[in-house]
């Protein structure tokens, strides 16, 4: 189900996108809205799931994570409870920052950080493919982000 939205909603959107700490005084302004109406329309948006949290984004060279990689991992079998298996591991563990399951030859992508190579391969070895549910992966190492984070686009 989508949420109606007009255009002063997309624009409090793309505003919080682009600064989640801004006040909703700042928004109001942008939006040329007073504080309570812009409050309110917040808050709807929060209570129908479409806002789901606000963030920091931090350097991930400045914690000490220089290799960024993209494994695609394909399970031994789909099996409902190789599935959740899978999916339970991928919960627990810090260093992927993103799953997706894939159509294609393989079965998921994962965004992983790590200190640098080696460590992404330890990480690798001793834990994705130490779990006995991956039957192969593939890895693609970033050299540089271009467009590291982007807002949804609101249309």
């Amino acid at each position: 189900m989508t949420l109606a939205l007009d255009g002063t909603d997309r624009r409090i959107l793309h505003l919080l996108q682009t600064d989640g700490k801004a006040s909703i005084q700042e928004i109001a302004g942008q939006v040329a809205l007073s504080t309570s109406p812009c409050w309110r329309r917040i808050k709807r948006m929060e209570e129908a799931g479409l806002i789901t949290g606000y963030t920091a984004r931090l350097n991930p060279k400045l914690l000490g994570l220089h290799a960024l990689a993209y494994v695609f991992v394909t399970l031994m079998d789909h099996r409902e409870d190789t599935i959740g298996a899978f999916n339970r591991l991928v919960q627990t563990e810090d260093r992927i920052t993103e799953c997706a399951s894939v159509t294609g030859e393989s079965d998921y992508i994962l965004k992983i950080a790590a200190k640098d190579p080696e460590d992404l391969e330890h990480f690798l070895m001793r834990g994705i493919l130490a779990s006995g549910l991956v039957r192969a992966s593939h890895t693609n190492f970033v050299l540089r982000r271009t467009k590291p984070t982007s807002p949804w686009p609101i249309l």
